[in-house]
C-alpha cells in the first residue's frame, strides 16, 4: 500500500497545517519547517512532495470552504429557521442551535414559568421550523487571561452570533431528513431514560449509550475529568468494539457469511455514530471501525492499526480543519495512538493483568498529559490507581448493565422499577469514593498554565522515559514514566522561584473587586478582595445545573492557572458581598495563611462561618487599621484607613498604599468621598502613580481634591459590563480626563496585569488586548 508506515507522519502534517491556518501559527510553522528541512537533507523527496500537497490542500480547504464569515445582519430582529440540535433546558435557561439563511446561530431564552418550561420540553424538537424575535450579539471573548474562550469555541463550530430571544419560539412541523429523525429518536430515548431512572443512573446511561453527559452531576463529571477517567464517559473505540463485536457474533450465529456481516455493520456505523452525538471521539471510533471493516471486505492485509487511525485523522481534518482545536479530538487521537504503539511492549513485558492495566493507564496519562494540563492545569496520581478498578469495572460491568437496563426498560417499562435501583447499587460505592477523593484532594499536582518551553520539556522528558522503559528489561524502569511527572513538576516550580518578575493582576470579576499581587521569586502572594456573585432566591425549576459563581469560575481558576497553591495574605477591604462573596470557593481548595480585616468589619453570620472554617483549616485572622503595616517578602503595605468606625460599610474600607516595581500604588476598596477627605486631612503624602478607583467609578468616590492630592498617572476601574448602577459615572470619567489621568477599565479591557521587577514595571497587558 502506498506510504505504508508513513500515514501517521502525513496525518501529523495535516494537523500542524490546520493549526498553522488558525490561531498562534508560529509553533506549527516552525515544526513543519524543521521537518521539511530534514526530509530534504535526507533526500526523502517523495514524502516531502506529499507533505507539500497536504499543506496546500489544507490551506485551500480553509480558504475556500472553512473561512469564517457571516451573512446575518445585527440589525435583524426576526429569524426563521430550523432547530438543528437537541434543545438544552438548564433551570430557567433554554438554549439550542438554529439554522437561518444557511448559518448556525446559538439561541438562548430565559423561561418565564415552570408551565412554559414543561410545555416546551414536550414540544420542542430538532427539525421544527421556528420563528424567533430577538437581538443578535457577538459571543463574548475571554475577559480573563486563562478563561474559556467561548467566542473561539463557537467560531470553531462555525457559529458567529448569539441570539438573545425575547420569548419562546413559535414553531411548526416540517419534512424531516433521516438525520433529523435520528436526532429526534436520540432525544426521545434520553428523555425516557431520565424519566425511568434515577438522576445518577440516567446521567451515566445517557453518557455511555448516547454520548451525552450534560445531565450528570457537575461534581461527578469534574471528578471523572480530574482523575483522567473522562474517556470512560464518551462513546469511543471501547463502545464500538463491544457493540459491533456483539452484533457480529449474533450475525455469524444466525448464519450470515463473514463478508455480508461486515457489510451490514459497515452500513450501520454512521447511524450509531450519529445516535452517539457525532462527537470527535465517536467519529474517530466509527471511522476506524469502518476502515477496518472495509479493509476486511477488500482483503487488504498490510494495513496496520496505526495506519487506520492516521487515515481516520486525515479524513476528519480535511472535512473540518478546525477540529484540531477540539479537546475531544486531541485526547482521542493522542491516547489511542500512544496505546497502539506501547501496547505490544506492555503485553510482552508483563504477564500480570493488573500490571498491564496499570501500565496502560500510565501510558494513557502520559499521552494525555500535555493536552489535559494545558486545558485543566492539574494532575492527580490517584487517577493512576483508580483506573485499575474503574476501566474494567465501567467497561465490563457498567456499560453492559446500562445497555441491558435501557433495552429492558424499553421492552417492559415497569421493569425500570427494579432496574434503576440495581444501576444505583452498582454505581453508589464507586461514585462515593470518587466524590470523596475529589472533595479531599490527595497527591494532586497543580502544574498551572504551562508555557510552550515547559510543555516541550515535558514531552521530551516523557519520550526519554518511555524509550528507556521500552528498551530495558529491568523491572525498576517501569517507575521512570511515573517519576517523570514529579520531575516536570519540580522543573516548573524551580523556574517560578528564579523568575524575577512579580505581577499585580486586576481580575475581571464583573461588578466587584479582586486584586492579586504576586511578588518576584515567589516571595509571597496577596489577594485583595475576592469578588462575589450575588445570590438571588430561585424556585427549584429555575436552579441551573452549575450556576456561574465568580469565586470558583474566575478567581480560583486564575489562581490555579498561575500555580498559586496557597495564599500568604488575603485582605477583605470591607464586608460588601461583591468584595468577599467569592472567597468561600477559594478557601475550599487553596489554603490561606492569614486573613486580614479591619476592627470595624462587622461580620454577619456567613462571614463568621467563613472565618471559623478558615481558622479550622489553619489560617490566622488579623485586625488592622490606619497606622498598621502588612509585611510580605520585601514588600511593605501601609494601611491608611479605616481610622474610626462608620455605619457605612464602604466608609470602613481598608485603604492600602505600597511600592511595587518602583511605583506607588493605592488600593481604596469602596472608600467614599467622606473617607477620602479624612485621609487628605491626616496624611501629608498620598501620592500614587497607579490608583484603584473607589466604588467602581461611582460619583460617591473620587473627588477633585482626592485626585489633586493623589495625582495619579493611571486609574484602574474594576467594574461590570453594562451594570445596573451605571458605573463608572460620566462625571468621574470627565474628572479623570480633566486631571490627565489615564483610565483602564475591566469592563472594556478585561483583566489587567502589570509585570514588574524590584526596580521597574516591565509591561502592562490586558486580557482583551486593549
Amino acid at each position: 500500500m502506498p506510504f505504508a508506515s508513513k500515514w501517521h507522519l502525513i496525518a501529523f502534517c495535516a494537523c500542524l497545517s490546520s493549526w498553522a491556518a488558525g490561531r498562534n501559527p508560529s509553533v506549527p510553522v516552525l515544526l513543519l519547517g524543521l521537518y521539511s528541512i530534514y526530509l530534504l537533507t535526507a533526500k526523502k523527496y517523495r514524502l516531502f512532495a506529499v507533505f507539500i500537497v497536504v499543506i496546500l490542500a489544507i490551506m485551500l480547504d480553509v480558504q475556500l470552504f472553512q473561512t469564517n464569515g457571516t451573512v446575518l445582519s445585527p440589525d435583524r430582529n426576526v429569524f426563521i429557521g430550523k432547530i438543528k440540535d437537541i434543545p438544552l433546558f438548564d433551570g430557567d435557561l433554554l438554549s439550542y442551535t438554529l439554522k437561518d439563511s444557511g448559518e448556525d446561530v446559538r439561541v438562548s431564552v430565559k423561561l418565564r414559568s415552570e408551565e412554559e418550561k414543561n410545555r416546551l420540553m414536550k414540544t420542542l424538537r430538532p427539525g421544527l421550523i421556528c420563528r424567533i424575535e430577538g437581538q443578535l450579539e457577538r459571543p463574548p471573548g475571554a475577559t480573563n487571561f486563562h478563561a474559556f474562550d467561548y467566542r473561539a469555541y463557537l467560531e470553531n463550530n462555525h457559529i458567529f452570533w448569539l441570539l438573545k430571544a425575547k420569548g419562546p419560539p413559535q414553531c411548526v412541523g416540517s419534512s424531516l431528513s433521516i438525520w433529523e429523525r435520528l436526532n429526534r429518536f436520540r432525544q426521545s430515548q434520553m428523555e425516557r431514560i431520565q424519566n425511568q431512572f434515577s438522576p445518577t443512573s440516567a446521567g451515566i446511561m445517557n453518557a455511555l449509550i448516547f454520548g451525552d453527559d450534560r445531565s450528570m452531576d457537575p461534581d461527578l463529571a469534574d471528578a471523572y475529568r480530574l482523575f483522567g477517567l473522562v474517556h470512560l464517559l464518551v462513546v469511543s473505540g471501547m463502545h464500538i468494539a463491544a457493540i459491533f463485536g456483539f452484533l457480529y457474533f449474533v450475525a455469524r450465529r444466525l448464519g450470515v457469511v463473514k463478508e455480508h456481516a461486515c457489510l451490514i455493520l459497515l452500513l450501520f456505523i454512521p447511524f450509531y455514530v450519529f445516535l452517539a452525538g457525532a462527537e470527535p471521539s465517536a467519529v474517530r471510533s466509527g471511522l476506524t471501525a469502518g476502515l477496518v471493516l472495509t479493509a476486511g471486505i477488500a482483503k487488504i492485509k498490510n494495513l496496520r492499526t496505526t495506519d487506520v487511525l492516521s487515515i481516520s485523522c486525515l479524513i476528519m481534518v480535511f472535512q473540518n480543519p478546525k477540529v484540531v482545536f477540539d479537546l475531544g479530538f486531541q485526547l482521542s487521537f493522542a491516547v489511542t495512538f500512544t496505546v497502539m504503539i506501547a501496547g505490544p511492549a506492555i503485553i510482552e513485558k508483563y504477564k500480570s493483568a493488573l500490571l498491564r492495566i496499570f501500565m496502560l493507564s500510565m501510558i494513557s496519562e502520559i499521552a494525555s498529559f500535555p493536552i489535559a494540563v494545558y486545558h485543566f492545569y492539574q494532575f492527580s496520581f490517584v487517577g493512576l490507581f483508580l483506573s485499575i478498578f474503574f476501566v474494567p469495572y465501567m467497561t465490563f460491568i457498567i456499560l453492559p448493565l446500562s445497555v441491558l437496563a435501557y433495552v429492558g426498560a424499553s421492552i417492559l417499562p415497569a421493569a425500570s422499577r427494579f432496574l434503576s435501583p440495581t444501576m444505583d447499587l452498582f454505581l453508589y460505592v464507586p461514585h462515593e469514593v470518587l466524590l470523596y477523593l475529589y472533595r479531599h484532594p490527595f497527591f494532586q499536582l497543580n502544574y498551572g498554565a504551562m508555557e510552550p518551553w515547559m510543555l516541550a520539556s515535558a514531552i521530551l522528558i516523557f519520550a526519554a522515559a518511555l524509550l528507556i522503559w521500552e528498551n530495558s528489561r529491568k523491572i525498576l524502569t517501569a517507575a521512570l514514566p511515573a517519576l517523570s511527572f514529579l520531575l516536570i513538576y519540580g522543573i516548573i516550580y524551580a523556574a517560578d522561584f528564579i523568575n524575577p518578575y512579580g505581577s499585580v493582576t486586576f481580575l475581571d470579576v464583573g461588578q466587584g473587586d479582586n486584586i492579586l499581587i504576586r511578588l518576584p521569586h515567589r516571595q509571597g502572594t496577596l489577594l485583595i478582595d475576592s469578588g462575589g456573585t450575588m445570590p438571588y432566591p430561585k424556585k427549584k425549576w429555575q436552579i441551573r445545573n452549575k450556576p456561574y459563581e465568580v469565586g470558583r469560575d474566575v478567581v480560583l481558576h486564575e489562581l490555579q492557572a498561575m500555580r498559586i497553591n496557597s495564599l500568604d495574605r488575603v485582605v477583605f477591604t470591607h464586608k460588601d458581598f461583591d468584595h468577599v462573596g467569592g472567597m468561600r470557593s477559594v478557601l475550599d481548595v487553596i489554603p490561606v495563611r492569614r486573613i486580614v480585616v479591619s476592627p470595624f468589619y462587622n461580620p454577619d453570620q456567613s462571614d463568621l462561618k467563613l472565618f471559623e472554617d478558615a481558622l479550622n483549616r489553619g489560617s490566622e485572622l488579623s485586625l488592622m487599621k490606619s497606622g498598621d503595616r502588612l509585611m510580605l517578602g520585601h514588600a511593605v503595605f501601609d494601611i491608611l484607613s479605616p481610622i474610626t468606625a462608620s455605619s457605612d460599610s464602604n466608609d470602613n474600607s481598608m485603604v492600602i498604599r505600597t511600592m511595587l516595581g518602583g511605583k506607588h500604588w493605592l488600593f481604596t476598596g469602596d472608600l467614599p468621598i467622606e473617607g477620602e477627605l479624612r485621609l487628605i486631612e491626616q496624611n501629608s503624602d498620598l501620592k500614587a502613580d497607579i490608583l484603584k478607583l473607589g466604588h467602581h467609578g461611582s460619583r460617591t468616590s473620587t473627588s477633585e481634591k482626592w485626585l489633586e492630592k493623589v495625582n495619579p498617572a493611571l486609574g484602574i476601574i474594576s467594574v461590570g459590563k453594562n451594570n445596573r448602577y451605571g458605573h463608572p459615572h460620566p462625571e468621574v470619567l470627565q474628572l479623570l480626563k480633566k486631571h490627565q489621568v489615564g483610565v483602564i477599565r475591566t469592563d472594556q479591557s478585561g483583566a489587567i496585569q502589570f509585570l514588574f521587577t524590584d526596580q521597574k514595571i516591565v509591561r502592562m497587558i490586558t486580557a482583551l488586548g486593549h
